[in-house]
This record gives structure tokens, C-alpha cells and sequence, in this order.
């Protein structure tokens, strides 16, 4: 499982990102994510990994709320054909929904060689940047 994913800004000066991404620290938290040189995440770089969490549970994985996770794992061996495109995209679609945080411009779902990309386009709300992020799941080769 390999994710990938970039922020842009509207007048992209990376001084005054840099700038405002300190001053205005809006949401705090952290990563779990083994090698990580910090474990503390800020802003955009939270809201994704909070995505990116939400997408890599399992539907019915979480105690206590079994409608949170994604039934991406559920269709990852099926063929994808039209039907089961449009189940995984809507999916995607209530995953990103259902954080206030963002808003949904993209949305790309791509069979690709071992397993299921996703492409998505977001606009950052408290923010108002363009973030991109690519989710991949692999099927497991024996």
C-alpha cells in the first residue's frame, strides 16, 4: 500500500505557506506511521492522513461504529467492471463527504496491474488549497 499525495496554494509562494502553516496551526495531531521522522501532523498533512485512514479500514472493522471504513478491501479480487466501478466510486465519494474539513473536485478509480488506484482532487476548506492525493491497494500476489 503505497500513498502518495501534494498541496498546492493558489499564489504557490512557499515562504508564505511555510509562514502561515506555523502561525496558524488550525488542527493538531499525530502519525502512527513507523519511520516517520515526527509523529506530529498539522493541518492539511492531517486531514489527509485522516482520509487515508478512513480509506485503508475495512467497513465493519471498527468497534463500535461498523459503518466507518471503506468496502474497497471488500472488491479488491472482483472483476471491476461498470457495476462494481460505480459502487467503489461512490464509496470514495461518502468517504470524502463525510469530513467537513474538504470538498470533492476529483475523483479517478483506476483498475491498474495488482490491485486499485484512486485519484483524488480536493479543495482544503479552513484553507482554501488544492490538495492531491493518490491511494493505492494492492491485491496480495501468493
Amino acid at each position: 500500500m503505497a500513498t502518495t499525495y501534494s498541496t498546492s496554494t493558489a499564489n504557490n509562494t512557499s515562504a508564505t505557506v511555510a509562514e502561515s502553516r506555523v502561525s496558524s496551526r488550525v488542527y493538531r495531531g499525530f502519525s502512527s506511521v513507523a519511520g516517520v521522522k515526527s509523529n506530529q501532523l498539522y493541518d492539511v498533512d492531517l486531514i489527509k492522513q485522516d482520509l487515508i485512514n478512513h480509506f485503508y479500514t475495512r467497513k465493519g472493522e471498527r468497534v463500535m461504529d461498523p459503518e466507518f471504513g471503506s468496502i474497497i478491501w471488500d472488491l479488491l479480487y472482483e472483476p471491476i467492471d461498470e457495476s462494481t466501478k460505480e459502487d467503489l466510486v461512490e464509496d470514495c465519494k461518502t468517504i470524502i463527504a463525510s469530513d467537513p474539513r474538504v470538498q470533492l473536485i476529483d475523483l479517478i478509480l483506476d483498475d491498474v496491474g495488482n490491485g486499485i488506484r484512486v485519484d483524488i482532487q480536493l479543495n482544503v476548506l479552513p484553507f482554501n488549497q488544492q490538495a492531491s492525493m493518490q491511494v493505492n491497494f494492492e491485491r496480495e500476489t501468493l
